[in-house]
């Protein structure tokens, strides 16, 4: 045979297995890529349903290329079905949770969706147990399909009706979107939806035996390729788009993320099918066996794409990044630069080891100041080294007087230009002598504000009471200082990096929940002047509920630190007031509200308009138990549980109503000491 023998047909048959394989990798990919970083998001967990049936369907598609036998065919056609009538419902309860997102929410659509289940498990079982929906094997390779059963062409109304339910679905979420940015998404997502229903159903069970002879495929094969290759296509589409839900993180990285997963994943894993596939014409071809072809061209195949995507990586950042590219380069610089406590204990590692060798001692450290303290941070020598300069008491004292006795050794430092920023250098001292080591201060100048700075002390074992160097000596000696030195300075400086990190990254996170508030339109689609609200916490039917625990939790626990109230506006607001504490602003708001309860004048116990402010002061408050609070008020404690669950109420009323003001206006009068202003009084006053 020769080894380029094709027919249209044989080339057809190889590209449509190769396509049908393409699209079982990226449907497994994209699940993949889905549950890892969208688990939590309603909408990416039912996308994730549906790329499994697709998986399932096209995964039974390659199989059947390979399949030898009648009943072979007939187990993995009927396993291909499982796929095919659960199709129905995942498209719909998907479009479903898409459509929530935008706040639109009736019944009947909820059961639809149930009904569509309930429907598409049963279409599974008659497929997969019965011959009520498809009977028997029609098996003429390369084509092999089973006969429509008697429920076939209802299923397929049913499978049409829902998939166009569905398409409604999404076109109802793409008019609601009032941002150019949501829309833009979900007129993607509306351009790819068809195609999964389209590329999986079961057409050569309704064309039936007008499929049958090698005349039919051809064609069969070259529309195969072109709807696979669209399916595979559309996928992409639509998972680029449920990327977006339920992420916070900017879009960039996500962008960024989706790409290099797709390149490192699916891409290559698409070559290594191709090279597979064309394993036995190599093999012909070079006269090689199979196994070390096969060594060969995966390796190859691995190794050449990483190398393209390393040489390619910049490309990839103009075409995603484009006018962010330089501030992204400075993000990446400091990941590269920033030392770390280890990196820096290296770091000095190295420069004492080095310094040890070269004048010949054995022992080093190096000591930062933090306050007026200092800090080992790096030791060499030998064993018990450190515990005898931690048993040495007076070193701050020896740094101070080492500060004081001050020679700058060579050519003074000059002075910058005007208007230039100086370069930090270190100050070069004589060593000092004391318990057994040369110790030189590590001394920073040429800040901005003129002045200098004591990063440590830097100490090598001495071997005699006077320092004594060479010229080279002390030039590699001056070096090593330095070096020492501006490390410290440098880690310095990068602790207050991630000081300041750690004060910016809830704010950080703050802004890319607000950024992921999308705006819709109101729910109501014959009211379009209905008001349009921003989320919020209040909105929410759990809010009483949410409002009871942070209540339970007040002083603090998981109820309130992680209480979905953190993400009220009026929380926000006050969190200046709170020292950028979430939770102790979220206390500090429920209390201005518990406050807005207090009648005016004289508190009493057993008065009516006092008792529902009584009881949320004693009970989360003070935390008294709930029959001592019920024997203070002379009531039940059943009448008590009932009045708590009307004061919680209060409260909720109270926090919705906060949402409304400012903050300024309502916390700050209370921050002075002042009585509360009129209107809050007023606030109080229409709550009870």
């Amino acid at each position: 045979m020769e080894p380029f023998s094709f027919s249209l047909q044989d080339i057809l048959y190889f590209a449509n297995v190769l396509v049908s394989s393409t699209v079982v990798i990226l449907a497994f990919s994209l699940l993949a890529y889905t549950l890892t970083y969208n688990f939590l998001n309603p909408v990416a967990r039912r996308f994730a349903f549906l790329l499994g049936l697709v998986m399932i369907v096209y995964a039974a598609d390659v199989a059947l290329t390979r399949v030898i036998s009648l009943d072979s065919a007939g187990r993995w056609l009927r396993f291909q079905w499982l796929g095919i009538a659960l199709l129905p419902y995942a498209y719909h309860t998907f479009s479903n949770a898409v459509l929530r997102t935008t706040n639109y929410r009736t019944s009947l659509r909820s059961w639809i969706s149930l009904i569509s289940g309930l429907l598409s498990a049963l279409s599974a079982f008659f497929a997969l147990f019965t011959d009520l929906l498809v009977s028997q094997v029609n098996y003429e390779p390369p084509i092999s399909y089973l006969e429509a059963g008697p429920l076939f062409w209802p299923f397929a109304t049913f499978f049409g009706v829902v998939t166009l339910l569905s398409l409604q679905n999404i076109r109802l979420a793409r008019s609601r979107c009032l941002t150019p940015g949501s829309r833009q998404r979900l007129t993607y997502l509306l351009l790819g939806f068809m195609a999964p229903g389209i590329g999986t159903f079961p057409y050569l069970i309704a064309l039936g035996r007008h499929t049958t002879g090698a005349d039919f495929a051809t064609p069969i094969f070259g529309l195969s390729i072109l709807g696979n290759g669209v399916v595979a296509a559309m996928l992409v589409v639509m998972a680029y788009t449920v990327a977006y839900f339920g992420v916070l993180t900017p879009d960039r990285v996500v962008r960024y993320r989706l790409l290099r997963f797709f390149t490192r994943g699916p891409i290559v894993a698409i070559l290594v099918i191709l090279a597979v596939q064309t394993l036995p014409t190599v093999e012909r071809i070079l006269g090689l066996p199979r196994d070390i072809v096969l060594f060969s061209v995966i390796t190859g195949v691995i190794v050449t794409s990483q190398l393209i995507l390393s040489v390619t990586k910049s490309l990839v950042d103009r075409v995603i990044y484009r006018e962010d590219r330089e501030e992204i380069v400075w993000l990446r610089e400091l990941d590269r630069r920033l030392l770390t406590t280890t990196d820096l204990r290296q770091f000095l590692e190295n420069h004492l080891t080095s310094l040890c060798e070269l004048l010949r001692v054995p022992a080093g450290f190096v000591a930062a100041t933090v306050g007026p303290e200092l800090l080992l941070e790096a030791v060499v020598g030998p064993g018990g080294t450190r515990e005898s300069i931690l048993q040495v008491q007076d070193w701050s004292d020896t740094l101070n007087s080492a500060v004081r006795i001050r020679q700058p050794n060579g050519v003074g430092q000059k002075s910058p230009p005007a208007g230039e920023t100086p370069t930090p250098t270190i100050r070069h001292f004589r060593p000092i002598y004391h318990a057994g080591f040369w110790v030189w201060p590590l001394v920073v100048s040429g800040e901005e504000n003129g002045g200098e700075t004591v990063m440590g002390i830097l100490g090598i074992q001495a071997n005699s009471q006077a320092a004594l160097f060479t010229n080279d000596e002390q030039d590699a000696l001056n070096r090593m200082v330095e070096r020492i030195g501006l490390a410290l300075m440098d880690r310095k400086l990068q602790k207050q990096v991630f000081v300041a990190l750690r004060r910016i990254i809830p704010g950080i996170d703050r802004i890319q929940e607000i950024r992921g508030l999308v705006p819709y339109g109101p729910a109501d689609p014959s009211n379009p002047s209905a008001e349009v609200m921003e989320p919020s916490p209040v909105h929410n039917p759990e809010f009483e509920s949410w409002v009871k625990d942070a209540l339970s939790h007040y002083w603090g626990g998981p109820k309130l630190n992680h209480s979905p109230l953190i993400k009220l506006r009026v929380v926000n607001r006050a969190i200046e007031d709170a020292d950028d504490n979430p939770t102790k602003a979220l206390r500090l708001v429920l209390g201005r509200a518990i406050e807005n309860m207090r009648p005016e004048g004289k508190p009493e116990l057993s008065t009516p308009e006092w008792l529902l402010y009584n009881i949320l002061e004693m009970r989360f408050i003070q935390g008294r138990k709930v029959r001592e609070i019920a024997e203070r008020l002379a009531i039940s404690e059943s009448d008590l549980y009932r009045k708590q669950r009307i004061a919680i109420g209060q409260v909720a009323r109270a926090l919705t109503e906060m949402e409304q003001i400012d903050w300024e206006t309502l916390i700050t009068p209370l921050a002075n000491g002042e009585p509360k202003p009129e209107k809050t009084a007023s606030l109080g006053e229409r709550l009870n």
